[in-house]
């Protein structure tokens, strides 16, 4: 113990001893207070702070001292990642004292965490007012602008921050992160490099800057830069995911599925944690066990992870599956052996009893997809359509023309990356020119503009199915891909479909694409049937349409 943490604990000690005697010595609680905020006991602290104001409620220092105390019950709380109580102490700091800018643009800060993002603008420019230089004020300010798409303003706060001082390293990572999601890829890289030199121990600064590293397909460096944010702070859960995806596009599974179990505490991820009570299956035999199994994050993902079920039915385990309630009939059909019922709240009745282990479906890639090898290699049909829904739809599509037909599907639905990853039909030339083909649309949501465009431009009819909607009829709408002969689209749910029916299908990728796609390369691990066509550049779709064209001409010209 060092002289200055002795002096404090014996600082502690005499107090104590005189308000046990003494329960209403200002002196005493005063000192008491404070060394309990200095050793790290914010409650405590606040506790005692609140009986001196209680005895002397005009004196300055104590209320000071008490609104200290809130705010350092307010980081102990966000540390913990326990938001709304950080958020309650810094009100109750503020409303003692009202003109704390810092508090207030830290305040600010936490509200940009929980997503309010006009209350945290407001609270930043109050900040600002109180003190027009509080560099955390005008920089939780550009955060609370992006937060609601106001990327250049944000941009412009960044900047203001590093006018007034440029070794602000926490402006430098913010600055980085808006340029390079406005697509200033090096300018933002500049920042993002110079943050991290100031401030090589800042976590998110290491964080920030590998997520950069992977959106330019620098794998390597994403991972050194990510392993840092992680050793740097060991609990960050974002850091940890993040690392997750680097290893997992680099085909480095085992880690990279580990890795991937740090997505239950990241705050923003798309699916929430089933509350069951059975044991989590951590690879036990499974031969005479019942395994629950349920669902998790988007359409497109489920389908995919579903790629493991046939290794659960194999393991000789009695399976149940939890999942959404428009894949029912599907799971049911692919898996009669199995338990089959919707993913609701309160849970479904339809529970059995008996269930040994429970895993999300996601989760099971890290027993059964640990290596490259383990993945399957023939275009086995893990799920399963109606088979008397696909001839009905066949039916329908040979009267529409003579050839093969091909389903397309052009718009990705992603609300973050579905303009980068979306292929307009006005670029499709190359595809929708070639003879002997029927194409049919596969989009979901509104086609109608898509079609009109590819009439418009190229002279070519796709073909709309209206008695098909597969926003409406999961089973009608894989069998609806279940009757193509091949199927194109661009990265969203429909090339997992077809994939999971084992239909040819070739998917054409944005040139930053998502983990699941790998860094390189024309294979994809989920699915053997499908066919890889990668941008060159970011934006350039004409080389993998290209690409595209002269697969199509080559198989029409072997048929």
């Amino acid at each position: 113990m060092t002289d200055s943490a002795e002096r404090l604990a014996e600082a502690e000690r005499l107090s104590e001893v005189i308000l046990a005697t003494d329960p209403s010595n200002v002196a005493a609680l005063k000192v008491l207070a404070l060394a309990k905020l200095n050793s790290g006991d914010p409650s405590s602290a606040t506790e005692l702070f609140e009986r001196l104001m209680a005895l002397e409620p005009q004196d300055p220092d104590h209320r000071s001292g008490l609104a200290d105390a809130f705010e350092a019950v307010a980081r102990e709380a966000a540390d913990n990642r326990q938001r709304v109580t950080a958020l309650d102490a810094l009100e109750c700091a503020l409303e003692i004292e009202p003109d704390r800018p810092r508090t207030r643009a830290h305040l600010a800060f936490l509200r940009v965490g929980l997503g309010d993002y006009e209350e945290a603008l407001e609270d930043a420019e109050r900040a600002i007012l109180l003190d027009p230089e509080c560099l955390e004020a005008i920089d939780v300010k550009g955060l609370a602008l992006r937060g609601l798409d106001r990327t250049v303003e944000a941009i412009f706060c960044f900047e203001q921050v590093l006018e007034i001082n440029p070794d602000f390293a926490v402006s430098h990572v913010n600055l980085g992160s808006a340029l390079f999601g406005a697509g200033d890829s090096d300018r933002a890289m500049s920042h993002l490099r110079r943050a991290v030199e100031l401030d090589p121990e800042n976590a998110e600064a290491q964080n920030n800057l590998g997520n950069a590293l992977a959106g330019r397909l620098e794998f390597e460096g994403a991972e050194q830069h990510l392993r840092q944010a992680t050793t740097l702070k060991p609990s960050f859960a974002e850091a940890h995911f993040n690392l997750s995806m680097a290893l997992l596009m680099q085909e480095k599974f085992a880690e990279g599925w580990d890795e991937y179990e740090w997505r239950w505490r990241c705050p923003e991820f798309p699916s929430t944690w089933r509350e069951f009570s059975y044991p989590f299956w951590r690879g036990e035999p499974l031969e005479g066990k019942t395994l629950l199994v349920w669902s998790e994050q988007g359409v497109g993902d489920e389908i995919m992870f579903a790629n493991t079920l046939p290794d659960v039915a194999a393991s000789g385990a009695r399976m149940v599956l939890e999942c959404n309630e428009r894949f029912v009939p599907i799971f049911r059909r692919s898996y009669p052996k199995a338990i089959v019922f919707p993913r609701q709240t309160p849970t479904s009745p339809e529970v059995p009893a008996g269930i040994d282990y429970q895993i999300s479906m996601a989760s099971l890639c890290r027993q059964y997809r640990r290596d490259a090898a383990d993945f399957p290699t023939e275009p086995g049909q893990y799920l399963k359509a109606d088979p008397k829904r696909v001839a009905a739809c066949r039916t329908r599509y040979d009267r529409m023309g003579e050839g093969i037909k091909i389903g397309i599907s052009w718009r990705s639905g992603n609300p973050v990356m579905g303009a980068e990853r979306s292929a307009p039909l006005s670029e499709w030339g190359g595809i929708l020119s070639q003879p002997g083909c029927t194409f049919i649309s596969l989009q979901y949501g509104d086609a109608d503009e898509g079609v009109a465009e590819a009439k418009r431009t190229h002279d070519v009819s796709v073909h709309i199915d209206d008695a098909i909607d597969p926003l409406a009829s999961m089973d009608e709408w894989f069998a609806q891909v279940a009757a193509m002969d091949l199927v194109i689209s661009v990265d969203n749910s429909t090339v997992q479909v077809s994939g999971a029916l084992g239909i040819p299908t070739w998917t054409l990728l944005s040139y930053v694409p998502e983990w699941r796609w790998l860094a390189a390369g024309s294979h994809n691990p989920w699915h053997p049937c499908m066919t890889v066509f990668r941008q060159k550049q970011s934006g350039d779709w004409q080389f993998p349409i290209e690409a595209v064209a002269e697969a199509l001409k080559a198989k029409l010209s072997s048929a």
